[in-house]
């Protein structure tokens, strides 16, 4: 265990109490809004970042390799996650098709490069968090169309929307992370002090959205309580 907390810093240890903060947010909210796919998705998002950034700092303090932590959770099952999430925001029926046939394209290119050995599980992924990246980008794109095209978004102020924060900080993380993540293993290993210097670029950025998507489990309890105007959208 003392080995395992050198490997723990305030990172892992902000993403554990932003998971923690949303868990016990939903369980506080009323049934119908516990049913709200996009409250879901937050919090599932919330829950699965934490528990691989944990692990694959346990695996780090046991001298294992946790590469395969970051590949199969991070660069799949988080990038599926957030998606749906912006899937759910989506009102056009063939924009939901559309991501729908992101998510299904990227799973089966993904599929198909690992079992061709094109793409090693536990190697750092770049290809993989290239595609994932192309994809969540254009989801998100479809949904700022969405916002300066249908009708029913002209009265609405984006700035006091859920969706509108949650689109736009996936959108600032994938943008402002993806060239970063694909030249991870080259930084690392050959511009050590270029690394050091991106390296917590990624990291704050997944806070920042960690946070807001926090924010939004728990802003049906706030807008209550604190009669704020927020809406899921």
């Amino acid at each position: 265990m003392e080995n395992f907390w050198r490997y723990i810093d305030y990172y892992q240890c902000v993403l554990g109490i932003v998971a923690l903060v949303g868990i016990v947010g939903f369980t506080l909210l009323p049934s119908r809004h516990r049913r709200d796919s996009s409250i879901i998705l937050s919090l599932a998002i919330l829950v699965v970042v934490a528990a691989y950034e944990i692990m694959a700092a346990m695996l780090a303090s046991l001298k294992f390799p946790n590469f395969w932590v970051y590949n199969l959770f991070n660069s799949h099952l988080t990038a599926v996650l957030f998606m749906l999430l912006i899937r759910s925001f989506l009102k056009r029926k063939s924009h939901k098709n559309l991501v729908s046939l992101f998510i299904g394209l990227f799973l089966l290119i993904s599929l198909v490069l690992h079992l061709t050995g094109f793409v090693h599980y536990n190697d750092s992924g770049e290809y993989i968090l290239f595609l994932n990246a192309v994809f969540i980008l254009c989801s998100c794109g479809l949904y700022f169309f969405e916002l300066i095209t249908l009708d029913e978004y002209l009265e609405i102020d984006p700035l006091k929307e859920f969706s509108f924060g949650a689109t736009t900080a996936i959108l600032f993380y994938f943008s402002s992370s993806f060239m970063i993540y694909i030249s991870w293993q080259y930084l690392y290993t050959n511009h050590w002090d270029i690394y050091i210097m991106v390296k917590e670029i990624p990291r704050n950025m997944v806070l920042l959205c960690n946070l807001l998507l926090c924010f939004g489990v728990c802003s049906p309890i706030l807008k209550e309580r604190l009669k704020l105007k927020i809406v899921h959208v």
